[in-house]
C-alpha cells in the first residue's frame, strides 16, 4: 500500500509538471488565457495580430534603463521616457530567438512606413555580453530603420513582467502601455497599422 501511495504521488507530480508546461506554452503562444491583470482582449483584429492583449485604459509602466545604441557605434543610457511624444513599439528580442529573427524585417518595414510620423520602433536586445552581437546580427538582416537598444542584465524584461521572447509592447505618446503581444506576429499588417493610426489620430486631436 505504501508503494501505491508513492506511485500515485509520482504520477500526480508528473501530471502537474505537464500541465504547468502546457499552460506556459499556451500563454507564450497567445492562447487567450492568463492575461495580465487589467487586460481585456481587444476588438477582434485582422489576421496577423489576433493575440494582441489590450489595456483599457492604457496603464502606466515602470521606468526601465537600457543602452541606446547610437548610429555612431556608441551607447548611451536611456529609458522609455526618452520617447514620450511618440507612439512607441518596443520589441524585446535576442539573437538566439528564431521567431525574433523572422519578425525583424517586419518591424523594419513598419518603421519605414511611419518614417514621417511620430512613431518609433525600438528593438531592445536581451543578449548577454557585448552589444556588438545584436548589432551585427541586425546588420546581417539588413535592418536599416530600427532604433536599437541593449539590456544584457534582463532587468527591463523583469520589470515589465515579460515571461518569454519575443514580446512586444505598444505605448502611447504619454508613455502608457496600450497593449502587448507575447509571441510572434505580423507586425507590418493592416491590424498593426490600425492601432498606430488610431493613436496618431488621438495625438492630432489633442
Amino acid at each position: 500500500m505504501q508503494f501505491s501511495f508513492r506511485h500515485a504521488a509520482l504520477i500526480a507530480s508528473v501530471l502537474l509538471g505537464v500541465f504547468a508546461t502546457v499552460s506556459l506554452t499556451l500563454y507564450l503562444n497567445g492562447g487567450g488565457k492568463g492575461k495580465p491583470p487589467g487586460a481585456a482582449q481587444s476588438q477582434p483584429h485582422e489576421e496577423g495580430l489576433e493575440n494582441f492583449v489590450q489595456f483599457s485604459p492604457p496603464r502606466a509602466v515602470p521606468e526601465i534603463s537600457f543602452d541606446l545604441l547610437l548610429p555612431t557605434g556608441e551607447a548611451q543610457k536611456a529609458g522609455l521616457a526618452r520617447f514620450e511624444g511618440e507612439v512607441l513599439v518596443v520589441n524585446f528580442w535576442a539573437t538566439w530567438c528564431a521567431p525574433c529573427r523572422r519578425e525583424m524585417p517586419l518591424f523594419d518595414a513598419l518603421q519605414a512606413r511611419y518614417a514621417d510620423a511620430p512613431v518609433r520602433v525600438l528593438a531592445l536586445a536581451l543578449d548577454r555580453g557585448s552589444a556588438d552581437k545584436p548589432r551585427k546580427f541586425l546588420d546581417k538582416l539588413n535592418v536599416q530603420h530600427l532604433t536599437q537598444a541593449h539590456d544584457p542584465s534582463y532587468a527591463s524584461a523583469r520589470a515589465l513582467g515579460l515571461i518569454g521572447l519575443p514580446t512586444t509592447l505598444v505605448l502611447d505618446a504619454s508613455g502608457r502601455e496600450i497593449g502587448r503581444l507575447a509571441g510572434e506576429a505580423e507586425w507590418n499588417s493592416p491590424a498593426v497599422h490600425a492601432i498606430l493610426d488610431a493613436e496618431l489620430e488621438k495625438m492630432a486631436a489633442d
